[in-house]
């Protein structure tokens, strides 16, 4: 007959070598976009380039445009839109982790003629340029997280819990001076997305002529987040301590 003594012996080998399973870290989602474009109706038919790269790691999104078009009232050529935007990530998914390195710039130029009448409204989008990378995770434990960045002008990165709750960081730099980002905590368990971007949209220009150029970037992003390990010795010697009282229990034989 196997005793009570032998039982839990067998529970503090399993809690040795196999520790009870605890929750952790779901990574749901994530993507890597480069858009730029000029004067482009809002069903992006012309003046648009995107690339968008979904749950793809390494991964390397990048788009260009050069592009010359008219006012809303079809003057031809009152405009020349050049831009390009790139955007580069690598995502590292673990058990117990979720690692993110990333870097990403966009750079465009616009150029009017005297016939220029800023055509942008509700059926046209503003020139513009972005590169982004965006994930979405869910913890059901706490866990830690660090990021570092340099942010150039025009970029922002930032952690939010999804439905509702306060912002976990949110940095961001409009100034030409770079602003170096180095941040730590904990958070606890719920769904959250995480974003990393750089990018600007024109607002209405003065009729005639124009020559705008925009750029932006941000570069040497780690993000991580890291759910605690599971505490083998804990587990092993609360039960090796149960084991200790059985035995000082246990009868001895006549």
């Amino acid at each position: 007959m196997r005793t009570v003594g032998e039982w839990l012996a067998g529970v503090v080998l399993a809690g040795v070598t196999a520790p009870p399973a605890l929750g952790g870290l779901v990574v749901t989602s994530y993507r890597t976009v480069a858009q730029t474009n000029g004067y482009a109706p809002v069903s992006q038919a012309q003046y648009f380039a995107e690339q968008r790269l979904e749950n793809v790691s390494p991964a390397l999104a990048e788009v260009s445009g050069d592009w010359t078009g008219p006012n809303a009232d079809g003057t031809p050529d009152t405009w020349h839109f050049v831009g390009t935007s790139g955007s580069t990530s690598t995502t590292t998914i673990t058990t117990d982790s979720y690692t993110v390195l990333a870097a990403a710039s966009f750079l465009y130029t616009l150029d009017t003629t005297t016939d220029f009448i800023d055509p942008a409204s509700v059926s046209t989008f503003a020139p513009a340029g972005a590169a982004n990378y965006r994930g979405s995770f869910t913890l059901d434990v706490p866990a830690a997280y660090t990021i570092t960045s340099r942010l150039n002008q025009w970029s922002r990165v930032r952690l939010n819990r999804l439905g509702g709750g306060p912002e976990i960081f949110d940095a961001s730099n409009v100034n030409v001076v770079p602003q170096f980002v180095s941040l730590a905590g904990t958070i606890p368990p719920g769904q959250y997305q995480f974003l990393a971007t750089t990018g600007l949209s024109l607002g209405n220009l003065f009729n005639g002529v124009n020559d705008i150029d925009r750029s932006g970037s941000f570069e040497n992003l780690i993000f991580s987040v890291r759910v605690p390990e599971p505490s083998i010795f804990g587990f092993g010697g609360a039960v090796g301590a149960a084991l200790l009282e059985c035995r000082r229990k246990r009868p001895r034989a006549n």
